[in-house]
């Protein structure tokens, strides 16, 4: 009864709604019918009638009815082609459709790949820095290390001069890097920045570096070898008669005092040997130097005579027994002869 009720009840608001607007319509086509000023002036005398004024309008509605039947039925080809332009026009914009949802799939599969390619870029980039850095250290780490050729070829055969010293520097440098201990690490006083190119590992625990102790051992044995022979020789040169030793000391010994150095270091013994020869040497030289000073010291300061001895001497007394002539050598004591002077 209730369900019933509530049916009635919304019929009847439907009804209403209805009829509300049937009146409105009714009222709108009146207001229509009115606007028009010679229905409206039959209207007012009276001389329109309802009844043929309906049937004109039947008739003429009729008659436009047929009108618009025959104009559809003319147009119907048009109107049926219009309808296939109309369905092949909505089947293509069908594919386009199914097209675009395509490309739209295609495009979120490729910002999905676009994201995936910017992770693995980004991935290689922090790959890249870290294998940079690793052999830059790497690189500074095998500097120090590793012996170059032309520096083997130039302690092996090469002159003593300004670059067999650099390069003797140089491989001092490497022998104690790879010498470098934990207890140089701990050392505070050890800022060498060769620590950080070997990952803070000392050199003498890499394999590297047990590996170069050897072939660094041997070359500065060479290195030895040839500064000995080198200081042998100019330490003989400075026995020769003549020679100008300050120039020789100045351009020969002095220019390579770290090769002494070096010596003291690296052979000690060697050093000591050197520095013997040296001695003796410079000990030979400076007495031979101021022994001659001496003699010609002598020469300036020779007594011909004193205060007892003749300043003249007869000339009899200088004559040969077998002959006439005058033989001044006989002449002792003569403050007015030259002697050895002259020469």
């Amino acid at each position: 009864m209730a369900s019933f009720a509530r049916k009635t009840s919304n019929g009847g608001v439907a009804l209403s709604i209805a009829s509300e607007d049937d009146s409105e319509k009714l009222s709108a086509d009146l207001a229509l019918f009115l606007s028009n000023p010679d229905l409206k002036a039959a209207l007012a005398d009276g001389s329109l009638d309802l009844t043929s004024y309906s049937s004109t309008i039947n008739a003429e509605l009729s008659t436009l009815e047929r009108e618009c039947i025959a104009l559809h039925r003319q147009a119907a080809p048009d109107t049926a082609i219009l309808r296939e332009e109309l369905d092949a026009a909505d089947d293509i914009l069908a594919g386009l459709q199914e097209m675009l949802l395509g490309f739209q799939a295609d495009l979120s599969g490729l910002s999905g790949d676009i994201r995936q390619l910017q992770d693995q870029s980004r991935s290689l980039a922090v790959q890249v820095d870290n294998r940079r850095e690793a052999e830059e250290g790497l690189r500074l780490f095998l500097e120090r290390i590793v012996i170059p050729p032309n520096m083997a070829e130039c302690i092996c055969r090469g002159e003593v001069d300004e670059i067999f010293l650099e390069c003797v520097k140089d491989l001092e440098e490497k022998f104690a890097y790879v010498q470098m201990t934990e207890h140089d690490l701990d050392d505070p006083a050890c800022n060498d920045p060769g620590f950080t190119a070997s990952a803070g590992i000392p050199p003498a625990y890499t394999v590297a570096g047990r590996e170069m102790v050897e072939h660094l051992l041997k070359l500065r044995l060479q290195a030895v070898d040839r500064t000995r022979a080198y200081f042998l020789g100019v330490i003989k040169q400075l026995r020769k008669p003549k020679t100008h030793v300050r120039m020789l000391q100045s351009h020969a010994l002095l220019k390579y005092e770290y090769l002494v150095d070096f010596l003291l270091v690296a052979a000690p013994r060697i050093h000591a040997e050197v520095r013997d020869v040296y001695v003796e040497s410079m000990s030979k030289t400076l007495y031979t130097l101021f022994r001659t000073y001496h003699k010609q010291l002598l020469l300036l300061d020779l007594r011909l005579a004193t205060r007892v001895d003749l300043i003249c001497v007869e000339e009899a007394a200088l004559r040969d027994a077998f002959s006439n002539k005058v033989n001044l050598s006989k002449k002792k004591g003569d403050p007015f002869t030259i002697g050895d002077r002259s020469k």
